[in-house]
Formats: structure tokens, C-alpha cells, sequence
């Protein structure tokens, strides 16, 4: 039970050098090193020493493992199954992105979109909200057209499936 104890002392007692980015207790060389003060030293283990035995043969690895690496399933029908789904996915958040982009596009009305309450042409809310606005609906357009190429994708990879 003491020596534990014994263990931490000791390493109380030793010096911490900074050798440029490295931070050890075993510098080559201390005079070029800059001793720091620790009150109370953090010890890291190390990397440990690899035996020297070689690693175990591959038929060594049981069945179980090699099943769950496997994610793609094997039969053609799930596939084009997580393909239809995919795309029906892909689908539906197109329909609701472009709905949205229409609303926008409409309540920036070419970049004057109406005011609001307290607000005049020159008020630097109203251009603050405005370019606001143009930023929301240039993003909009740029995952509508992410969500388009990814249709298209999804569209080409259920063409190359063979119905059976």
C-alpha cells in the first residue's frame, strides 16, 4: 500500500524541462532546456514496446467480426429497396425547399421587400434585413441544386439496377 505513495513523491521531486515543443522529464541536453515549475506533475504513460511476435493470421478472425463489417447488403431487391426510399426522400425535401424558395423569393420582391414597422428605405435595419434576405434565398438555391444532383444520382443508380 506504501509504495504507491513512495512512487508519487518521487516523482514530485523530479524536474520538468520545456525543450521547445517538447515537455519531458529526461531532456538531452537540460542547459538548452527551460526548467518549469509544477506543483503537482500529471505522469503519462507511454507507448508500449511491441512483442516481437508476429500478428495472428487473418483465418484467425471469427466469422461474427467479418459479418458486421459487411454494411451493404447482398441481395439487389434491398438495395433498390434504400435506393426508391433515398430518392422518395430526396424528393420530398426538394418539394418543401422549393416551396420555401418561391415564398422568399416572393417576399424580397426583387430586393424591396416590404416595410415593416418603423422602418424606411434608408434604415439600416431594413438594408440589413433585405441582404439578409438575398443571403437566405442564395443558399436555397445552392441546395436546391445539391438536392438536384443528388436526384439525378439516385435517378441513374436505380436505372443501372436489373429488375428481376
Amino acid at each position: 500500500m506504501a509504495l504507491p505513495w513512495f512512487a508519487g513523491l518521487a516523482l514530485a521531486d523530479q524536474a520538468v524541462y520545456k525543450c521547445g515543443q517538447e515537455i519531458t522529464n529526461q531532456p538531452n541536453d537540460p542547459s538548452q532546456c527551460q526548467k518549469l515549475l509544477i506543483s503537482n506533475p500529471t505522469q503519462i504513460e507511454g507507448t508500449r514496446v511491441q512483442n516481437a511476435q508476429s500478428p495472428k493470421p487473418v483465418s484467425a478472425v471469427s466469422g461474427t467480426a467479418v459479418e458486421r463489417i459487411s454494411i451493404m447488403p447482398n441481395n439487389p431487391k434491398e438495395v433498390l429497396q434504400r435506393n426508391v426510399q433515398a430518392r422518395t426522400v430526396l424528393e420530398d425535401e426538394w418539394q418543401k425547399l422549393s416551396a420555401r424558395h418561391a415564398e422568399m423569393v416572393r417576399v424580397f420582391n426583387v430586393g424591396q421587400p416590404a416595410l415593416q414597422e418603423g422602418e424606411s428605405l434608408q434604415n439600416p435595419q431594413y438594408k440589413r434585413r433585405a441582404a439578409d434576405m438575398q443571403t437566405q434565398i442564395e443558399r436555397m438555391a445552392r441546395d436546391l441544386m445539391a438536392l438536384k444532383r443528388e436526384l439525378s444520382r439516385h435517378t441513374s443508380q436505380l436505372a443501372s439496377v436489373p429488375s428481376q
